[in-house]
């Protein structure tokens, strides 16, 4: 299912402001609006039935990891597993589940 509302809302999420501005992915993230990715497939999703679907613009920005940082489908899932400036930059809470790498193949 799409999300309708920024998530991060968790108590943990106060490690987010341990990232500092200057960090990459912050400054990506400040000239780089993702959101058009889930507008533009919100018809190729059925949000009353199925299995709920993994968020694209998450796994887009999933696969831009990838690209910038040079990594496999299974690295990037288990990077993004610690390093928080990842999470972050997914739109995730510390504790919630990524998705399994084979779904970005």
């Amino acid at each position: 299912m799409l999300r309708e509302k920024e998530q991060q809302l968790s108590l943990h999420c106060l490690l987010y402001n341990k990232i500092t501005d200057t960090h990459l992915l912050k400054r990506i993230e400040k000239a780089v609006d993702f959101s058009f990715i889930n507008e533009l497939l919100a018809d190729s999703y059925c949000k009353d039935n199925g299995r709920p679907a993994k968020e694209p613009e998450m796994m887009m920005k999933l696969l831009f990891l990838q690209y910038i940082y040079g990594l496999s489908d299974v690295k990037v899932i288990e990077e993004a597993t610690y390093n928080l400036a990842y999470l972050w930059f997914l739109g995730l809470n510390p504790e919630e589940e990524l998705p399994d790498p084979s779904l970005l193949c």
